[in-house]
Formats: structure tokens, sequence, C-alpha cells
């Protein structure tokens, strides 16, 4: 399954919806997008992993940090977790506590974890060997 492709549609969502006002969707399809681009790297590194099964975003993230630490997105994974099922599953009297900078903020976060996707979790060539030998 190709997560990281799959995540683009959600990421740009996210912007849209922002823009549109729909901050709460917003937030809900930012965090969609990390979960999508952590399952990208986890599935390379084992893709029968049942994580890849969930939305454990922080069971994700540390598995993947054993190959690629990055401390400092400890938080934003934290969040993205808590905020995945808080803007789904939300009653309408907590819509007001998604803000167009809660959003901004997710779209951020989203772009945060694309980066480390694309920079940190590049595969080496003992990953390569690892997975298809």
């Amino acid at each position: 399954m190709d997560y990281y492709k799959i995540a683009e549609e959600p990421l740009r969502a996210a912007s849209l919806l922002k823009n549109d006002g729909l901050y709460r969707m917003s937030v809900s399809m930012a965090t969609l997008a990390i979960d999508l681009l952590l399952k990208s790297v986890l599935y390379r590194l084992d893709n029968t992993n049942d994580l890849l099964i969930g939305h454990d975003h922080i069971g994700i993230f540390r598995t993947i940090e054993k190959n690629y630490p990055k401390p400092e997105l400890r938080t934003v994974v934290k969040l993205s977790r808590k905020y995945f099922n808080d803007s789904r599953y939300s009653n309408s009297e907590n819509f007001l506590s998604f803000t167009e900078t809660l959003a901004a903020d997710f779209i951020e976060y989203a772009q945060q974890i694309k980066n480390y996707v694309d920079t940190d979790c590049q595969a080496t060539l003992e990953d390569l060997k690892n997975r298809f030998n």
C-alpha cells in the first residue's frame, strides 16, 4: 500500500477545509495525513506490523524512532493521536475549540511529519537489504 501517496489528499484537504472555515474537519484531515505518513515509513520497515491496522500514532512513531530518532516530534505525535479522535467524535458544543489557529497548527504539524519522512527516514541500502533479502 502506498501510504505516502494516499497522505497527499488529506494533507491538501486540511488546507482547503481551513480556508473554508471548517476547522474541525481541517484538524481531522491533518491528523489523518500524519497517520498515513507515519505508516508509510513503518510499512517500509515492517509491512506485517500490527500497528498498520489501527491509528496508534505514538506506537508507530516509537517503532520508527528506533531507526530514525527525532525526539522533538514526540509532542506533535501525541497531539495528533489525541485530536485524531477528538476531531472525529466531538460533541457539537466542542466545535468552538476547533479554531483557525488550531487548524493552522495541525497543518504545520503534518508538514513537520512529512519533512521528517522525506528527510530523516530515507531508506538506506542496509534497510533495503534487510527488507528484501
